[in-house]
């Protein structure tokens, strides 16, 4: 157990607990090589399950991975680490950043102008769109993980609950418990659902509601309370509570607070430009289940596009799998439309990029885009053999679409695709196979 005056590694000496993380403790720190203030943070003794002490280590390792990558000035900087087996000596060494959380701000009786409410979120989404580019989700947004300066410039903390989109990341949750902090969290998160962008928007509507009326929009006292009124109940106007709150500025925080993923803001970037421009009607704006979401830039290159199919393709799957979606969907749907008009010869390979297209969609947030695009697809594939590989990888994602979207069609999609790879019984299928087990007991369970 740390305390004041301890120093790690002969380096960082402790001079005082800063607050309190989702995976630890954040401590004020010396650093004797620097001579500068820095912030350290630990892990939470009680989180470690002795039994399974590697969980709480991949954790910190993938935040210590994110804080490393990231250069942006709503981020603290990341300055060291020691992360290994040894839980005990496992620590993050970052910026300290002088400044109060959100929460102490309320506590001390400062009521923010709508201005600066606005201004905080202006800043909130330029780091959202930094970070969901990855995309990392940070599932985790509530006033004591944002900072205020006092020049009001905003930090956004803590990712140590944070989800990355990878193909080949483990689900690093706590036996099955929900991530996250209850009266911020998303519909879907209150579900066990995927969480993806429009989550976090969520959650920054949840801060900003808090922010102009004092409370959440559901309270945060009854856990079980809170996450019935998340899922199923409207939460009061904003001006029931603030009436002086500009009509604008409460008809795009309600609109971020909707059940349904598909009809909030697409995007950081859209929900920034709502609050920059109040006064112009949402609907000057595409709607968020538009059937042509917004396309990320696609990764230049010398002659890319004249590379080989095969090889673009590959790529795009690397892309994917690496967790940079915005960068492979672009690719994947300029290959959709080229594969398209070479003719029907070319339908393999365009069903696969077309596949990976709607993948990139889902992870992105465009649920309703990626079902239908999939849907589609599995039509298409029909006439081949019921155990087709790429047949069921499609259906497959349909079925977690569905219940991505509220529908228990999903569960029955799933059995049966579960049923079709265990009759086939195919060596090279083991891995999907309990990919799908996974999730047929999760949508059950849940």
């Amino acid at each position: 157990m740390w305390s004041d005056g301890h120093v790690l590694d002969e380096r960082y000496e402790l001079r005082g607990r800063l607050g309190r993380g989702a995976m630890g403790d954040v401590w004020l720190a010396y650093d004797r090589r620097s001579r500068r203030a820095v912030a350290v943070k630990g892990i939470h003794r009680e989180l470690l399950d002795p039994r399974h002490p590697e969980e709480l280590i991949q954790r910190f390792k993938l935040e210590a991975e994110l804080l490393a990558r990231w250069e942006h000035p709503g981020i603290p900087a990341f300055l060291d680490a020691r992360v290994d087996s040894v839980t005990s000596n496992a620590y993050l060494v970052m910026e300290h950043v002088l400044g109060r959380d959100l929460t102490q701000v309320a506590a001390d009786g400062h009521r923010l102008s709508e201005d600066e409410i606005v201004s905080v979120a202006v800043q909130i989404c330029d780091v959202l769109e930094h970070t969901h580019a990855i995309p990392v989700i940070h599932r985790d947004l509530k006033p004591a993980n944002i900072m205020l300066t006092d020049r009001h410039r905003v930090f956004v903390l803590d990712f140590g609950v944070a989800r990355v989109f990878r193909t080949n990341q483990t689900r690093l949750t706590r036996h099955n418990r929900v991530l996250g902090t209850v009266a911020y969290m998303s519909p879907e998160q209150c579900e066990g659902r995927e969480v993806h962008p429009r989550s976090d928007l969520y959650s920054l509507a949840c801060v900003l509601y808090e922010l102009l009326t004092g409370i959440p929009p559901f309270g945060d006292t009854d856990a079980a309370r809170v996450m019935q009124g998340h899922r199923y109940q409207p939460p009061e106007p904003v001006s029931l509570l603030r009436p002086s709150v500009s009509s604008a500025l409460e008809a795009v925080i309600m609109a971020a607070l909707a059940k349904r993923a598909s009809d909030r803001p697409a995007t950081a970037g859209e929900f920034r430009r709502r609050l920059e421009s109040p006064y112009e009607p949402l609907a000057a704006y595409p709607p968020a289940s538009s059937p042509s979401p917004p396309m990320p830039s696609a990764p230049t290159g010398p002659s890319l596009e004249t590379l080989p199919t095969a090889v673009q393709i590959t790529r795009a799957q690397a892309l994917f799998e690496e967790g940079l979606i915005a960068q492979a969907m672009p690719t994947y749907a300029r290959l959709v439309q080229d594969l398209a008009d070479l003719g029907p010869e070319h339908f393999e390979d365009a069903a696969r990029c077309r596949f990976g297209l709607a993948r990139c969609q889902r992870n992105l947030g465009y649920q309703e885009e990626a079902l239908k695009s999939l849907s589609a697809l599995a039509d298409e594939l029909q006439s081949r053999s019921s155990d087709d590989r790429l047949l069921l990888e499609v259906r497959f994602y349909v079925g977690q679409l569905l219940l991505d979207l509220g529908d228990e069609h999903g569960i029955t999609e799933l059995v049966e695709v579960y049923r079709a790879l265990t009759v086939a019984a195919r060596p090279e299928d083991a891995a999907i196979t309990a990919e799908v087990r996974r999730a047929l007991t999760r949508a059950t369970l849940g």
